[in-house]
């Protein structure tokens, strides 16, 4: 080995070696499980073995000659740099982000974010200047937060196995990073001229029609997810059957479903998804329900509209703990009849207007605690009661699926929840009823699209119909389908 590979491969251990023994003194732990008194046992084992690892670099990467001029103090003599780089073991070069020439003695790391990362702990574990840490994060933190459209900082936990990069010169200081946060979203930061840049990168965004088929075990949510896809399309598909299907109350075991939908990908990489193409839901109590996109919009095979007037339910995801009709009460100990659904949800879960319609009543109602009602067309009314906020007043306009409140526990109730009623020429109804609907009259596919419309709906159709169950087809390009 020569003095020139002798002396990188020293400067290398020396400054990962640094880099793991900053991590195992606690980087990595959070602060709660920190031992105020000194390093945990786990922690205390983890240093020491960082350090025999720097020690251990000297020992082989120095030749006998050099050691034992310095018996007692290792000084490092002057030399050219080489240019090194560094790459974490759990990513292969095929993903790592490719990179152009190193300037010479600049050292890169690779690796993918861990638990509990951020964005500012990512360049405070590699860089020695805390200020240019921060400095570096408020610039990439003024491009990522537009680009996501929403709340994000240098603070904000990153997603666990998110690629990124950090280049560093000879002495250590900032020259670039790049950070991935989705296919989708990649963030570069770089010095020019002794100031910071940052930018997103463009990304090239492609769609391919794809196919996923699955019988229902448990929720809609939960079939989803162990078919091998994503929460983001659960919702999508609860989103085009909220005006005919209660997923709560109207799903069984073994339903079928079939979906043909849109996967984004980003650079060939998958990267969430677009639309919902088609879906056929064939339920043991819904009977077969069938959604076709054509203009921006839900028909059924028929062309009849699937938007109606009336959802089928005032949240997004539906816990029925009490049913419409007799029942012991909880807190009054007698047998009543009750008047409504009681929905189970959390505190603070969004609850929104079944049908369009004016507030006749929004404040404090005894046992209903705080309490809206709102009368819509055709003679129907539909009143939300325990809420923990409301948002409307009465007299006050609302449309369709507007948030008028969140579920809460006020007035007389065990839990929070949401105590769902509607009256029909002032009688109340089951609200799980399917022969009630707040319907006037159902909108069609204009006229002259009709044999469009008939063209898109029996190729897609014909593409449901040809997929065996639990065996997604993928590949087919979106453009091909419409």
């Amino acid at each position: 080995m020569t003095g020139e590979h002798v002396d990188a491969t020293f400067l290398l251990v020396l400054r990962y070696g640094r880099i793991l023994v900053r991590r195992a003194a606690g980087h990595y732990v959070k602060p709660s499980t920190a031992y105020r008194g000194g390093l945990t046992s786990r922690r205390g084992v983890l240093v020491l073995l960082s350090i025999a690892l720097v020690l251990a670099g000297v020992y082989f990467c120095l030749p006998g000659s050099v050691l034992s001029s310095f018996p007692f103090a290792c000084q490092i003599p002057e030399a050219p740099a080489l240019a090194a780089s560094y790459s974490s073991p759990s990513m292969t070069e095929e993903t790592m982000p490719a990179d152009s020439a190193l300037p010479n003695g600049s050292q890169e790391i690779s690796e993918l974010t861990g638990q509990g990362d951020t964005l500012l702990s990512l360049l405070n574990a590699n860089l020695d200047d805390a200020d240019e840490a921060r400095k570096i994060s408020s610039s990439l933190t003024s491009v990522i937060r537009p680009a996501l459209d929403k709340p994000f900082g240098p603070h904000a936990v990153l997603q666990s196995g998110r690629r990124y990069s950090l280049t560093v010169d000879a002495q250590g200081r900032f020259l670039k990073m790049s950070i991935e946060l989705d296919p989708a979203n990649v963030f570069h930061c770089v010095r020019e001229n002794g100031a910071l840049r940052s930018w997103k990168e463009e990304v090239v965004l492609d769609y391919q029609a794809e196919t996923i088929t699955f019988a229902l075990r448990g929720s809609l949510h939960e079939s989803i997810i162990n078919a091998g896809e994503g929460t983001e399309l659960a919702l999508k598909l609860l989103n085009v059957f909220r005006w005919d299907i209660d997923f709560q109350s109207e799903s069984m075991s073994g339903d079928i479903c079939k979906v043909l939908f849109e996967r984004r990908y980003a650079d060939d990489r998958p990267s969430g998804y677009g639309d919902i193409l088609c879906a056929v839901y064939d339920g043991k109590k819904t009977g077969r329900k069938v959604a076709v996109l054509f203009n921006r919009a839900y028909y059924d095979e028929n062309g009849v509209d699937l938007k109606k007037n009336f959802l089928r339910s005032p949240l997004s995801e539906l816990r029925v703990t009490s049913k419409y009709g007799m029942r012991f009460h909880p807190i009054k100990k007698v047998w009543r009849k009750h008047n409504g659904v009681d929905y189970g949800a959390p505190v603070g879960t969004p609850v929104w207007a079944v049908a369009s319609g004016v507030v006749t009543f929004a404040g404090w109602q005894k046992g209903y605690g705080r309490y809206v009602c709102i009368r819509h067309d055709n003679g129907y009314e539909s009143r939300y009661g325990h809420l923990h906020r409301y948002f409307v007043a009465k007299g006050q306009r609302v449309k369709q699926r507007q948030r008028i409140g969140l579920v809460g526990q006020s007035g007389e109730a065990t839990g929070p929840h949401l105590d769902f009623q509607l009256l029909r020429a002032n009688r109340h109804v089951d609200p799980q009823d399917r022969s009630v609907r707040m319907v006037s009259t159902l909108r069609s596919v204009p006229g002259p699209l009709k044999p469009r419309f008939e063209t898109v709906a029996q190729q897609r159709l014909l593409h449901l119909q040809g997929i065996a169950l639990g065996r997604p087809a993928r590949g087919s390009k979106t453009s091909s389908l419409d």
